[in-house]
């Protein structure tokens, strides 16, 4: 093939790849993605689906167990449930596995409950059943599970003891966030079924049920826009589990309050006897110190500060001020002022250590 012959071939192939691309670009971005070249390579028109496709995601919560501050996991049996819309769901001949327009058979070809692989016993059940909502008169099919398992917790013990714990349920989509979603169910609202098992140590009490949505990047496709990572949507269901921290307030606490007033009795001993007084302060530290460890033998290791943290190290500043005012008070050459009587320094000292303890348990 002469030079002549090539450059025309070259020039029929640039010309012939030119007009493709002008016709590609000339359809819109709805014809691109009912063309079924682009992700999510399905064929649909207009008129029957519009993307995003939504799954309704809920449980029904049965049993839950082994919640407690030194376990990394809790113990859970729930039903799973996804609810389609009929008009993007079919059946195949034994109406008993769903195709959602080519994204394949079964929910769980859509969506993965995320759990640890070990030691799992489930079993999966599907229900066909059409409802219809009082609202909206929408047909829809739901697709259930059955499961019973150690779930993965991360305690969160910052406001310890007045924390709310979120055992979470994690459900992760397999598309692309512009395909497919997954909400909360509308007509069968996720629940704690009546007569369920909830093995809560006392203190411990299930508040309320939320969801929230995390995304994450995924695996690389060809999208209209080009090759990107796919965005898959974490669904979380969270059961609120509420802490009674008032008794435990007092419980954890008790030791290092009566250290306090121990070492805040010296103001009610008059200034001349000052060893009393320095004694029963420095007396009050040890019984401080001592209940910070009793506090902190109750808990797992960890690296925050906690709330219980600044309560005992609250105690113990106030301790130490208590002796601060009562050796200022011994000695002339420091002045303090309006401290220097034992009636105003003694409702000073109540007040702030009243409030300060307020603010750190409500705020």
């Amino acid at each position: 093939m002469n030079f002549k012959n090539y450059l025309v071939l070259v020039l029929m192939l640039f010309g012939s790849t030119l007009l493709r691309s002008q016709e590609s670009d000339s359809l819109s971005y709805s014809e691109k993605l009912n063309s079924g070249e682009y992700y999510p390579n399905v064929n649909l028109s207009e008129s029957e689906v519009k993307f995003p496709l939504e799954v309704q995601v809920g449980i029904d919560l049965r049993e839950l167990r082994d919640v407690d501050i030194k376990n990394p996991h809790f113990y859970s049996r729930l039903t799973a449930r996804l609810f389609y819309e009929v008009d993007t769901a079919v059946l195949d001949d034994n109406s008993d596995t769903i195709f959602l327009y080519g994204f394949g058979a079964g929910g769980f070809d859509l969506v993965d409950l995320i759990y640890p692989e070990h030691d799992k016993k489930y079993h999966g059940r599907f229900i066909y059943d059409k409802f219809f909502s009082e609202s909206r008169q929408d047909s829809l099919i739901e697709w259930a599970f059955y499961m019973e398992n150690q779930f993965p917790h991360k305690w969160d013990l910052r406001d310890y003891p007045f924390d709310q714990q979120k055992l979470r349920f994690i459900f992760e989509s397999k598309e692309d966030s512009s395909v497919l979603r997954l909400v909360p169910p509308t007509d069968r609202p996720t629940e704690i079924v009546e007569g369920s098992s909830l093995y809560l140590k006392d203190g411990l009490v299930v508040t309320g049920i939320n969801t929230e949505s995390e995304y994450i990047p995924g695996e690389y496709e060809d999208f209209i826009e080009g090759s990107r990572q796919m965005i898959n949507q974490r669904f979380i269901i969270n059961v609120l589990v509420d802490r009674k921290g008032s008794f435990l307030y007092f419980k954890l606490f008790f030791g290092g309050f009566l250290s306090f007033l121990i070492s805040y009795l010296a103001f009610y001993i008059d200034s001349s006897f000052f060893e009393t007084r320095i004694t029963l302060s420095i007396g009050g530290i040890f019984g401080a110190v001592g209940n910070k460890y009793v506090v902190e033998n109750t808990m797992p290791a960890i690296q925050v500060l906690t709330k219980a943290d600044i309560i005992n190290n609250l105690v113990i500043v106030f301790i130490i001020l208590n002796i601060f005012i009562v050796i200022g008070q011994h000695t002339k050459s420091i002045q303090l002022g309006a401290f220097e009587r034992n009636n105003f320094a003694a409702r000073f000292i109540i007040s702030a250590f009243v409030v300060l303890n307020l603010f750190i348990a409500y705020f």
